[in-house]
C-alpha cells in the first residue's frame, strides 16, 4: 500500500535518538508522533499498520518521510503553523482591555472597529475582526443588545380584556368623526 523507501543505518539512528529526546521532554506530542511515524516505517510497517497506531492517514506517512529525505530531521521535529498566533500574552490582554472597562461601565457604546484599531496600534501589525472577537470572548466579554420587547409588558390576553372593557363601559374614543356630526348639525 505504501511507497517503499529505504532509509540507511544513520538515518534510523537518528531518527530513533531523537525520538527518545522528545519523548524523555514530553512536551511536543505531535513531533513525537511524527518521528514514531518515521521510525516505525523504518523498522519495515506499512502504511496502513502505522496509520493505525500513530492515527495518521496513510498518506501523511508517506509524505513525512520524503519531507525527511528531502529535508531532514529538523523540518519533522519543528512546527511552522502560524494558526491562533497570538501578538500579546493573557496578562497583556487583560491589561489592554482594562482602558475599554471603563468606558463600558461609563455607558459609552463600544464597537469591535474601535477596540480593533486601538490594538492594532498597541501590536504594531494589522489583524482581522475576528482576532478582536475571539480576544473579547476569551475574557468574558459579550454583545448586549436592548431587548425586543418590554419585560414587564402585560400578557396578550390581558391587553385584549383591557380593550373589551373599555369599549363596553361605553366610553368613547378620542378621536371621533367630526363630519358625521357636522352634517347632523346643518340638517337640523
Amino acid at each position: 500500500m505504501g511507497v517503499k523507501i529505504n532509509l540507511c543505518k544513520q538515518q534510523k539512528k537518528e531518527i530513533k535518538k531523537k525520538l527518545q529526546k522528545i519523548e524523555k521532554k514530553k512536551k511536543d506530542i505531535k513531533a513525537y508522533k511524527r518521528l514514531l511515524a518515521l521510525r516505525l516505517r523504518s523498522i519495515g510497517k506499512t502504511n496502513a499498520e502505522i496509520s493505525e497506531i500513530v492515527g495518521f492517514h496513510a498518506q501523511y506517512i508517506t509524505d513525512l518521510v520524503r519531507k525527511y529525505i528531502a529535508e531532514g530531521i529538523e523540518s519533522i521535529i519543528s512546527d511552522k503553523r502560524t494558526s491562533n498566533y497570538r501578538r500579546m500574552s493573557y496578562a497583556e490582554e487583560t491589561e489592554f482591555l482594562e482602558q475599554f472597562v471603563e468606558l463600558a461601565e461609563a455607558g459609552a457604546i463600544l464597537t469591535v472597529d474601535e477596540i480593533k484599531k486601538k490594538f492594532d496600534e498597541a501590536t504594531g501589525k494589522e489583524s482581522h475582526v475576528n482576532t478582536i472577537y475571539c480576544l473579547l470572548k476569551r475574557h468574558g466579554w459579550r454583545k448586549v443588545r436592548p431587548r425586543p420587547t418590554n419585560p414587564g409588558k402585560a400578557s396578550d390576553d390581558e391587553i385584549a380584556a383591557c380593550k373589551k372593557n373599555s369599549t363596553q363601559n361605553g366610553s368613547k374614543p378620542y378621536w371621533t368623526n367630526t363630519s358625521k356630526t357636522a352634517e347632523q348639525g346643518m340638517k337640523r
